[in-house]
């Protein structure tokens, strides 16, 4: 008698099924992290337009240009501007577009910050 090699319709329904209850278990965790990767890629555009603020201010005053210190005015997840420029204080801001999957950062949708290196919010940061 001979016997067939192979998988049954079975064992091949519970494979399945456990690559997907590992699939339902991951998703969730890799969203997660893509979330907080999307957020470090803001905070460093943040951080570099205030070296250039920085820059800028010990050559004169601070810039309310986006252009100037090298930020666009908006990327695939974020919005970014420059708000309450005066000869000593500006504040830069970063704010998840709502219509990008980065808008579910829950708290941390609009980061900020300014002259002082005040980073609100500060658990995002």
């Amino acid at each position: 008698m001979k016997i067939k090699a192979g998988f049954t319709l079975i064992e091949l329904l519970v494979v399945i099924a456990i690559i997907g209850i590992l699939g339902s278990i991951a998703y969730p965790s890799f969203q997660s992290h893509m979330l907080k990767a999307r957020r470090g890629d803001a905070k460093a555009e943040l951080i570099k337009a205030q070296m250039k603020q920085t820059s800028l201010h010990i050559l004169g005053n601070y810039s309310s240009s986006l252009t100037t210190v090298g930020l666009s005015a908006s990327t695939d997840y974020y919005d970014f501007r420059i708000y309450s420029v005066s000869a000593n204080t500006y504040s830069i801001e970063a704010k998840a577009i709502s219509t990008a999957m980065q808008n579910n950062d829950t708290g941390c949708t609009t980061l900020t910050t300014d002259q002082d290196s005040n980073q609100t919010p500060p658990d995002c940061w």
